[in-house]
């Protein structure tokens, strides 16, 4: 959801959509492949391919169309792009970058196409990024590196020169790089990351690489597993079940679990002061602060293997099923 604008993604197209219709009310089209659509502020963001790697950038107003700022970069040829709403980070498995919403480059890490500093990775050099978030000052990343059989955590911030960040390492010790270890989202002073050994957890970690909380898990996420930050929370659906912290320090709130049949299908977002979460055969609405169930409101889906990511617009919820976006209103 952009400017009260729901933006699609297929193939070369970007298309603006009336939440309540579907019906196309602008359209973006490049002469290369789309790799990602993400967003900030009012735009949206298109990440295109190019010989480069996925590093040709567009941005489109999402209530008007309009073209906004655009950039380009070397790039990974796969990307993840992602977005709290005031920065965008694009990650690949070699090398990552920040942007602000005018596109500028906040930060950059990993390997480049060209060494013009005795700091800089050149290619198939440096380590491999096996997942990274970012909030709008900061970025973490789990890194697997070369001779080193666990994983780091690598907590970023911006400095003079983009391309030089703060960097602070901490080790995972026997956390390997296939374990399914993943960093799930940062506040401005924190990282919360998943680890899955001695047992599953949720690790908070300060910005001076010092473990403040700690939370168990009953078992291990699903490899779909999935995030969300609706009002001032984090939603976490772990395949089964949705954890809550705080946005602010990322403390842990309540979870959300599977009741009888009504099995959570994905995260959060927020309407009307309540918090909604996917679950089977319906969405089921909870008190946000307690995480206390409330009702059910019946809706009928699709089995399907990945997370239903849910957004509201106005009156209706939006929700992302795999490669398909359905809208939900009300009847009449």
């Amino acid at each position: 959801m952009v400017g009260g604008t729901v933006v699609t993604g297929d193939k070369r197209t970007v298309d603006g959509r009336d939440p309540a219709t579907g019906e196309s009310h602008w359209r973006y089209t490049r002469g290369s492949d789309l790799c990602a659509v993400s967003w900030v502020y009012r735009y949206a963001v298109a990440v295109y391919r190019d010989d480069r790697g996925c590093g040709q950038v567009s941005t489109v107003d999402g209530s008007t169309g309009r073209r906004g700022p655009a950039r380009s970069s070397y790039a990974d040829q796969h990307v993840t792009v992602t977005s709290d709403g005031t920065t965008v980070l694009s990650a690949g498995i070699t090398r990552l970058e920040l942007w602000r919403s005018d596109m500028v480059r906040m930060l950059s890490y990993g390997e480049i196409d060209a060494r013009v500093k005795p700091s800089s990775h050149g290619l198939h050099t440096g380590c491999t990024l096996t997942s990274a978030a970012a909030s709008s000052s900061a970025v973490s990343v789990l890194e697997a590196c070369p001779k080193t059989a666990d994983l780091r955590l690598t907590l970023l911030r911006p400095a003079k020169e983009e391309d030089e960040p703060e960097q602070r390492y901490v080790p995972e010790p026997g956390i390997g790089p296939d374990s399914g270890a993943r960093v799930l989202t940062l506040s401005d002073t924190s990282t919360a990351v998943y680890l899955p050994s001695p047992q599953p957890r949720v690790e908070v970690v300060d910005e001076t690489g010092v473990t403040v909380a700690s939370t168990l898990l009953p078992r291990p996420p699903s490899r779909s597993n999935a995030v969300s930050r609706p009002g001032n929370l984090v939603t976490w659906w772990t395949g089964d079940a949705v954890m809550v912290f705080d946005a602010a320090d990322l403390t842990y709130r309540y979870t959300i679990p599977a009741v009888g049949q009504a099995v959570p299908l994905g995260p959060a977002t927020m309407m009307a002061g309540r918090l909604l979460v996917p679950v089977t055969g319906g969405i089921g609405v909870y008190d946000p602060l307690t995480g206390a169930n409330e009702r059910y409101l019946p809706v009928n889906r699709a089995p399907g293997t990945s997370a239903v990511m849910p957004a509201v617009s106005g009156s209706h919820v939006i929700e992302q099923r795999g490669d398909t976006v359905v809208a939900l209103g009300p009847a009449g």
